[in-house]
């Protein structure tokens, strides 16, 4: 009897194994149907997963934009080739300790959003409508940002860029169009004949400076305009209207930008007579106006030799001295413990929002022109300030070397950045597995 169920028992356990086995071998066989690595590179994969959601991606992609499809295999090779070059940045990446915050990718997903007029919460929303997954695009944009932070890394440290490069844009045809502004100019013509006599000539000149010294005091141009000019606008206050450096006179232009909006210019001859000309406005996209502060201080700093309630008091004795009318700058040059401003009598010179530490902005932000400040405390140390002056600054010239510089820059990076992905992979260990 034993034996009878030790049998039974015996064939329903290897009837048991079999059957696990199968489906275990069932399983895996489905497992490596639904996904297989099709690239080794470095110390990472791509898998095919990988490849053909990117493949499904640009198939889609193409198609609406009506551009013709190429073979398939020849697609999925280029494909293949940009997912093994992005993976050995991603390598790259993490060996560099890169990381991307939660903050710095939100701000990335939030522009996408607002591409496309929405904000976070409705682009997320709008992901879940059409099925697709909120998770993935943040894994992918974390991807890109990753790469763009290696690229920057590996590539913009070797371009150089010089002055006269950017002097050479500016000046070329294609900067002035596209870093063109737009200026809108008045002018004053005094009349002369170009075979007037020298005392003809000097008495225009003579009336010309006086145009000039009455503006400067105060008088409208548009009244001396109005009054003096003999150009056909005189009476529109000689405004030529808003015109392109290049619309302009090349007599005038070369002057105008040159020119800070508000200022006049000296007396300028031409065949028709003297000119005075005046840069009423400019626009245009590189044209920025810029409030700025000039400000002094004085800074105490506590250290090993000195504590923070000493460092109080000092300060304090320091502000008493000057509200007795001790001179500021002779202060700043006997205490203030900042290197960068000290022997300037503690002027920092003329600066832009934001420049300072936020505590410092604030309380510079709060106070008069000719006032200064109590004691106040920064992450630097205690401070007292005055405010000098402000100004509306015009930094449109600034805005355009910076601009100017950023397409010299593009421009080199896509170079070199060609020239380095090739290197990048020509060094990397690659094995493709695609085909087999």
């Amino acid at each position: 009897m034993k034996n009878k169920y030790q049998k039974k028992f015996t064939l329903s356990l290897t009837i048991g194994l079999f059957l696990c086995l199968f489906y275990v071998e069932k399983i895996e066989a489905k497992i490596e149907l639904l996904d297989r690595v099709v690239a080794v590179v470095d110390s990472g994969v791509v898998m095919e997963s990988q490849l053909n959601q990117r493949v499904q991606d640009i198939i889609g992609r193409l198609r609406s934009d009506g551009i013709e499809l190429p073979p398939k295999e020849v697609l999925e090779e280029q494909i293949l080739e940009r997912l093994i070059i992005e993976e050995i940045q991603l390598q790259i990446g993490d060996q560099a300790g890169v990381k991307i915050s939660d903050a710095e990718l939100n701000r990335a997903l939030s522009m996408i959003a607002s591409e496309n007029s929405m904000n976070l919460e409705q682009f997320k929303e709008s992901l879940d409508a059409n099925n697709d997954s909120y998770v993935k695009l943040r894994d992918q944009v974390r991807k890109e940002l990753i790469i763009q932070r290696v690229q920057r890394g590996k590539v913009g440290a070797n371009i150089e860029i010089s002055e006269q490069e950017i002097e050479n844009f500016l000046n070329s045809e294609e900067g002035r169009s596209k870093l063109a502004e737009q200026y809108n100019v008045q002018q004053i013509l005094l009349s002369l004949s170009s075979s007037a006599p020298e005392n003809e000539v000097n008495l225009v000149k003579e009336k010309g400076a006086d145009l000039i010294e009455r503006y400067k005091e105060g008088e409208s141009f548009e009244k001396l305009a109005a009054t003096y000019s003999s150009d056909q606008n005189a009476l529109e206050g000689g405004s030529l209207g808003w015109r392109k450096s290049s619309e302009l006179p090349s007599l005038f232009s070369n002057v105008v930008v040159k020119m800070k909006v508000g200022e006049i210019s000296e007396l300028i001859r031409s065949g028709a007579g003297f000119h005075i000309i005046r840069l009423s406005e400019k626009r245009g996209d590189v044209v920025k106006f810029e409030d700025q502060t000039l400000v002094r201080h004085i800074l105490i700093q506590s250290s090993e030799i000195r504590s923070e309630n000493q460092t109080k008091e000092l300060i304090n004795e320091i502000h008493q001295e000057l509200i007795d009318g001790e001179d500021f700058k002779q202060l700043a040059r006997q205490h203030s413990e900042d290197p960068g401003s000290k022997m300037e009598g503690g002027e920092l010179g003329w600066s832009s929002p934001d420049s300072f530490d936020p505590a410092f902005e604030a309380v510079m932000n709060s106070v008069d022109i000719g006032e200064m400040s109590k004691p106040f405390q920064s992450s630097f140390g205690w401070h007292i300030l005055e405010v000098l002056d402000r100004r509306n600054e015009d930094i449109s010239d600034d805005v355009r070397k910076n601009r100017a510089y950023s397409i010299i820059f593009n421009r080199k990076f896509e170079q070199e950045l060609q020239r380095t992905l090739i290197e990048l992979r020509s060094e990397s260990y690659v094995d493709i597995k695609l085909n087999t």
